[in-house]
């Protein structure tokens, strides 16, 4: 990951999955103060990468995986695409992302 002349990393190295169609894609979170990158470990049958602009995202709510557990979040961005992580301290990173949003 190659950062932006005027970038800096806020949190990495996060555990995530990102829920791609049928498959949870394993991998690691990485917050700037300009991004939100997601890296799939490279067992997955999916492994391109995820980049959001903090300046695209218009929504970031907590959601339960499978409706039941409470460990989701969901990004929207002003596209209207949806992207949903499964993650640890879900509220601190609701938090710290919201921070550096728009």
């Amino acid at each position: 990951m190659e950062l932006r002349s005027s970038e800096y990393i806020v949190k990495e190295r996060i555990p995530a999955n990102l829920f791609r169609s049928i498959e949870a894609v394993g991998g690691r979170l990485t917050i700037t103060n300009e991004r939100l990158l997601f890296t799939p470990h490279m067992i997955n049958i999916q492994t391109e990468p995820v980049e959001i602009n903090m300046a695209d995202i218009v929504g970031v709510e907590k959601r339960n995986t499978i409706g039941l557990v409470p460990n989701g979040i969901k990004i929207i961005n002003r596209y209207g695409s949806e992207f949903k992580f499964v993650v640890y301290k879900r509220a601190q990173l609701i938090e710290l992302i919201n921070q550096y949003r728009a």
